[in-house]
């Protein structure tokens, strides 16, 4: 499994010769429309919408209230983890974007290398910057859903 990051743009044009699924992020007020053209080797994809911020970037914010509902939070987590424990198991990429691919795609993806515990390089700057909101939510959702899986 390899875990690849993209930006809007890229992600709507994006073929491998090999099966994959699709994490794509769009801000909530975005007109942007899913790929018209899917690549026929995409297994699965989970469509999210929040913002790129955290609590604190929007604390003193004039339109805090309208802006929090659209924060990351524990739901979209939750969504993500159920998504990669479906297509986990699968020999299957993992390609994650979001408008710029910078912020959230890089946090996700880096949950993904974390969760599955892969060994390729986390993206990080220069061309990452991820988000770290975004990445600990994430990691809490990751921890409870593996503390209430069964032992075999």
């Amino acid at each position: 499994m390899k875990v690849v990051v993209l930006s809007r743009p890229e992600a709507e044009r994006y073929t491998q010769k090999s099966p994959w699924v699709h994490l794509s992020i769009t801000d909530p007020f975005s007109r942007a429309l899913r790929p018209r053209r899917a690549c026929p080797r995409k297994v699965a994809a989970l469509y999210l919408q929040f913002v790129d911020a955290t609590p604190e970037e929007i604390e003193n914010d004039p339109q805090r209230e309208e802006i929090a509902p659209f924060l990351f939070g524990a739901d979209h987590a939750e969504r993500i983890v159920a998504f990669l424990d479906q297509h986990g198991n699968a020999a299957v990429d993992v390609v994650v974007n979001c408008e710029m691919g910078v912020s959230r795609s890089s946090a996700v993806a880096n949950f993904v290398l974390e969760y599955f515990g892969l060994r390729q390089a986390p993206f990080a700057p220069p061309h990452h910057y991820p988000n770290p909101y975004v990445l600990e939510v994430l990691r809490e959702a990751g921890s409870r859903r593996c503390s209430a899986k069964p032992v075999a």
